[in-house]
């Protein structure tokens, strides 16, 4: 009988808990793999250490507290709740990793702490079950993919701590928060502590601590370097040139999504006379249609910025740690990756 995803995640985690209490020092862990193909890279047991003890202290999470694990723990994510509860002792309850947890807790089930990515919490908040469950949940870390507009305007209803996390799995999860709600709400993360960051000639981010064994760590991650405070700008390596006009897809990613209140992902595309372009894979929401969400777009756009193409949706192609699979929306759209 073939096991179910929900199946494989308890297995994986407890698997992962029996290599740790033995004493494993070193553990593989694939990329996500959401713009390129994953790769495996090995972590070792004290980068993982290093890890919990900084988000432990920097969140004040103590010994013996609930935590809820509803993540997928196959991921860098969820590995890392599983260290945090085995190393402070906590009472962590493992739920399997769906869209929606909301349908595997009770109502009234209370926590310290959970990870989440954000279409778990875009998903709970349509709810009034899911809301209620989320203010049970003293803080809350969301990774995985940025936070859209629309999603970020959900958060302030609540009054449980949201912070949105920037992080990879060659850091070891995340190294820098940032509160998305509440009276410390801000635009910019804050670098936690004992890490050290630079930018290098294209304002792209660097990383160096414990957490990479003291290595360098250059991502394609374009930046706003204030201090110990940075603004993510975009990736470098999604900016097109389309007639010598430069378009950071990411910003404008996230001005759509705004200006039609839903899901909208661009794709790079080779044009014969621009040399590149852009189309737009949205979201179908409230009967929308092409015509209506190209007049909206017409009308808030100048020609230099306007998609080549739009596709419209039922639902992103999503990996398995809820990131929007690219390489899969290339395929659904029948679309040549440049």
């Amino acid at each position: 009988m073939q096991e179910s995803s929900h199946d494989q995640a308890y297995i994986s985690a407890a698997k992962f808990i029996n290599e740790w209490r033995t004493g494993k020092q070193s553990f593989a862990q694939e990329t996500s793999g959401s713009t390129g193909k994953p790769k495996t890279i090995y972590i070792s047991r004290a980068q993982m250490i290093a890890s919990a003890q900084r988000t432990a202290k920097t969140l004040n999470l103590e010994k013996n507290i609930s935590a809820l694990l509803c993540i997928n723990p196959e991921f860098i994510g969820g590995k890392m709740m599983l260290v945090r509860a085995i190393e402070f002792e906590w009472n962590l309850t493992l739920v399997p990793p769906s869209s929606n947890p909301e349908e595997y807790l009770e109502e009234d089930q209370k926590f310290s702490f959970a990870a989440l990515v954000p279409l778990q919490l875009e998903r709970m908040l349509t709810t009034d079950k899911g809301r209620k469950q989320l203010n049970n949940i003293e803080s809350i870390i969301v990774g995985g993919a940025p936070i859209s507009a629309e999603l970020e305007k959900e958060i302030q209803s609540l009054s449980t701590q949201i912070f949105s996390t920037y992080g990879m799995t060659e850091t070891v999860s995340h190294i820098a928060l940032k509160p998305m709600n509440g009276m410390n709400k801000c635009d910019h993360f804050t670098v936690l502590d004992g890490i050290l960051v630079e930018t290098d000639y294209r304002d792209c981010l660097r990383i160096k601590a414990d957490v990479t064994l003291n290595e360098w760590i250059q991502t394609n991650d374009v930046v706003e370097l204030k201090g110990r405070q940075f603004k993510w700008l975009g990736r470098a390596d999604f900016v097109i040139n389309s007639g010598g006009i430069k378009i950071h897809l990411d910003q404008l990613e996230n001005q759509l999504s705004q200006l039609l209140a839903t899901e909208v992902v661009l794709l790079k595309k080779t044009h014969l006379q621009l040399g590149e372009t852009y189309v737009a894979a949205i979201v179908s929401k409230n009967d929308s249609t092409i015509e209506t969400l190209k007049s909206v777009i017409e009308s808030s756009l100048t020609k230099y910025y306007k998609p080549n193409e739009l596709f419209l949706i039922d639902a992103l192609p999503r990996t398995a740690s809820g990131k929007t699979d690219r390489i899969a929306l290339y395929e659904k759209l029948k679309i040549e990756k440049p």
